[in-house]
């Protein structure tokens, strides 16, 4: 009787492979479209090869998402898994530059679960700290001839036919490579799931001109209110490797990876579809508990808090366990390119570094404007936001007082770097003082309203304590933005 064997392969280093610069010969956008579309698919489509390759059935393929999958497999079929992984795993390298790596690990069946899943996770760390300790590890030290490294054009090639094709295929000859329409082995691309066939779920949400030409980023900028500008907005479920671990079986496991994948499929395809959403924006990236969006600015911050809304009801009502954070909220980081860039490159490096930054200070937080905010705080900002673009536009005041409202935190932030000591003791009334001579007062009584609630906003209604609040930058930030106000 044949013994049965898990295997668990995790594709890394995508963070860096997506930030890359691309030839000097291809378009970054469109290098950047093809990486994102083939990085959401290739660990979906390699582990539906490796079965049809060992003509096993597809109820054996556990769970498959962006980066990682787990198979089901018998002991007389993994050498030559291995050796399919291994041709998959070298021409993964070498299409990406060295930036990805394919790791994977197997362990039989025996035990429980929790048992099962430490092994594999255990054999997966030697892999990651003694890459060369395979067998054909010799590879890495043979002589390259570069001449054959010529100039690739797939993923921009990639990136024309991804997008209106019906399949997406795999070869033995190019396993690196993913080949659309047609193929050895091919798989049907749907916008949802299908129990009677084997479909792989890949939402394309594309924001497109009157023609139907992908629009550039300079034409996403163009589609903003107020300043021209594009962002990219990236969200990742807080602790969710920890929440796979806690699952007592293997089925569990697999059920909580396609729920939140269908999650995330599910509802950034329908908001794409959205009037608010799908002129301005592009799903450039799809993984298992994680994605990247790009689009013009002002389209990113409300889709951020509508999907972090939906997260929030979801996790309530499927995600249980007695730890309040483990997969039971999502952090979620904007950055904003600026005003004429194209450089997608840096711009998602920034967006990496702040939601990074965002996750290790507080989970379940939005990472924007140079500030880290709860979620129940973006409300606050945003009406600071449309008080002051009311100021601006029903009331004729000068955009510029924006800017100088920012100033101001500038000044608190500059007086806490050089004098804290200073700052302890500062009276408090100084900066209500401050914030009142910014924005002048003026007739009627309405404008007057709004203006108070301005101050409100930025230092809160107890004159006794005044500080300056973090939502109130974000919304001076995201009012020149409104407004069109960059310097």
């Amino acid at each position: 009787m044949s013994l049965q064997v898990f295997l668990q392969a995790h594709l890394t280093g995508g963070n860096e492979f997506l930030a890359a610069e691309p030839a000097t010969d291809e378009d970054p956008y469109l290098t950047f479209q093809g990486r994102c579309a083939w990085l959401t698919l290739f660990c979906e489509v390699l582990p539906r090869a490796l079965l049809a390759e060992l003509k096993l059935s597809r109820m054996l393929l556990g769970s498959a998402s962006a980066e990682q999958f787990l198979l089901v497999l018998t002991e007389e079929d993994l050498p030559r898994a291995n050796e399919l992984l291994n041709r998959a795993a070298a021409a993964v390298t070498e299409i990406s530059g060295d930036h990805l790596r394919l790791m994977w690990a197997s362990t039989e069946d025996l035990g429980a679960w929790p048992v099962v899943r430490k092994r594999l996770d255990d054999a997966l760390s030697v892999f990651r700290s003694a890459p060369l300790s395979r067998a054909d590890s010799g590879a890495a030290f043979a002589p390259t001839d570069d001449d054959q490294k010529s100039v690739s054009t797939y993923f921009s090639r990639f990136a024309a036919g991804i997008p209106t094709a019906s399949s997406v295929a795999w070869s033995t000859e190019q396993p690196g490579e993913l080949q659309w329409d047609s193929g050895q082995h091919s798989w049907a691309l749907r916008e949802q799931s299908s129990l009677a066939e084997d479909v792989i779920v890949f939402p394309r949400r594309i924001a497109r001109s009157d023609e139907g030409q992908v629009l550039t980023l300079g034409e996403l900028a163009g589609r903003a209110s107020g300043g021209a500008r594009w962002g990219i907005l990236l969200g990742d479920v807080d602790n969710f490797d920890a929440l796979l671990r806690s699952a007592g079986t293997a089925e569990e496991h697999i059920h909580l990876s396609v729920m939140f994948k269908e999650f995330f499929a599910g509802e950034l395809s329908l908001l794409g579809t959205l009037p608010d959403f799908w002129r301005k924006i592009t799903l450039a990236y799809l993984g298992g508990d994680e994605f990247a969006v790009i689009g013009s600015w002002d389209a990113l911050l409300p889709l951020a808090r509508e999907l972090q809304r939906l997260f929030e009801k979801f996790a309530g009502e499927n995600v249980q366990g007695p730890s309040a954070f483990e997969g039971k909220s999502i952090s979620m980081a904007l950055a904003i390119a600026p005003e004429g860039s194209d450089a997608i490159g840096s711009v998602l490096q920034s967006a990496i570094l702040q939601l990074r930054q965002a996750k290790a200070t507080e989970p379940g937080t939005f990472s924007l404007f140079g500030r880290t905010l709860e979620w129940k705080r973006l409300n606050d900002a945003e009406e600071l936001k449309s008080s002051l673009v009311r100021l601006v536009a029903d009331f004729g005041y000068s955009p510029r007082y924006i800017y100088d409202l920012a100033s101001v935190y500038r000044e608190g932030s500059a007086t806490r770097s050089t004098r804290r000591k200073a700052a302890r003791v500062d009276k408090p009334w100084r900066t209500y003082m401050r914030l009142a001579t910014v924005i002048p007062q003026s007739r009627g009584k309405e404008v007057n309203n709004v203006r108070n609630a301005v101050i409100n906003s930025l230092i809160g209604k107890r004159t006794n304590a005044v500080k300056l609040r973090p939502s109130g930058r974000v919304g001076l930030e995201w009012a020149r933005l409104a407004t069109g106000e960059s310097n």
